[in-house]
């Protein structure tokens, strides 16, 4: 019987692909929220729209990136009053392969980016519990909106092995 050799753990390759996964679920929400709630102001509260929210967890970081890797493509911010569903998709599709770009880089480098007051690892693991506390935040609001996340979106949000592959 022939033993299978495995490969030596990795924390970098570990880390980048949680952060995909993590990175990922946030634009697999979005795919599959209704549309009425985009814009929809939540009941009896005041507050953030869903499109609002999202464009704060796109624009949170962008300027590390930039500032730690001025040639590379990162994505522009969103404009929280007119991004649409559909441009904030891309731009977060986008911003995911900076991040991975530009933190993975400097994960086997130094690991130091500019003007964040931690090291990349720290980023990485700053913006998945970030991002996680906002697409509860939006989960809740699509419940009080009448519009609930689906049972098979809500799983697929759980589902990181494979939506790190996408």
């Amino acid at each position: 019987m022939a033993t299978q050799r495995r490969r030596p753990f990795d924390p970098v390759e570990s880390l980048l692909k949680s952060y995909a996964a993590s990175a990922r679920v946030t634009e697999y929400l979005l795919e599959r929220l209704d549309p009425e709630v985009w814009r929809a102001p939540v009941p009896g509260k005041r507050g953030k729209t869903i499109a609002q929210i999202v464009s704060h967890m796109h624009n949170c970081g962008l300027v590390y990136v930039a500032r730690t890797s001025p040639s590379a493509d990162v994505p522009p911010e969103m404009d929280r009053h007119r991004v649409t569903r559909a441009e904030a998709i891309k731009l977060l599709k986008r911003k995911r392969r900076v991040v991975l770009e530009v933190v993975g880089a400097k994960l086997q480098g130094d690991g130091r980016l500019t003007g964040f007051p931690h090291d990349a690892a720290h980023f990485l693991s700053y913006y998945m519990v970030h991002d996680g506390h906002h697409r509860g935040q939006i989960t809740l609001m699509t419940r009080l909106l009448g519009h609930p996340i689906d049972t098979e979106t809500m799983s697929g949000m759980w589902m990181w092995p494979k939506r790190a592959r996408e």
